[in-house]
């Protein structure tokens, strides 16, 4: 299974990617663990904001790849109210994402 996620950041910026393990790639990203993204470097996660989950890689980079194309403003809605989610992103994308139960990143801290 994969995830597709949305990290808020300590400056306030978003940043969105896909994983097998939400909890092991927010560790990699807040700089526990080697692999992080360049971008999270400078700008190191405080929560994850959003998660959907898929079936493969390849529809999961389709959800990514959509969610970086939209404006903050659309980001944030997408975040805050689940139902926009057919709207934004369309409805027929819609049947093949599911959203996800955040993960508890204080395990294992």
């Amino acid at each position: 299974m994969y995830f597709v996620y949305i990290l808020r950041c300590t400056d306030d910026s978003l940043y969105t990617g896909i994983t097998t393990d939400p909890v092991r790639r927010f560790r990699e990203h807040a700089g526990e663990a080697p692999n992080g993204a360049k971008f999270t470097h400078s700008h190191p996660p405080m929560s994850v904001e959003a998660l959907w989950s898929c079936g493969d890689r390849s529809t999961a980079s389709k959800l990514e790849y959509a969610i970086k194309k939209l404006p903050r403003a659309k980001k944030l809605r997408l975040i805050a109210d689940e139902t926009a989610f057919a709207e934004l992103i369309g409805d027929e994308a819609a049947e093949l994402y599911a959203r996800a139960e955040l993960p508890d990143l204080t395990q294992g801290a």
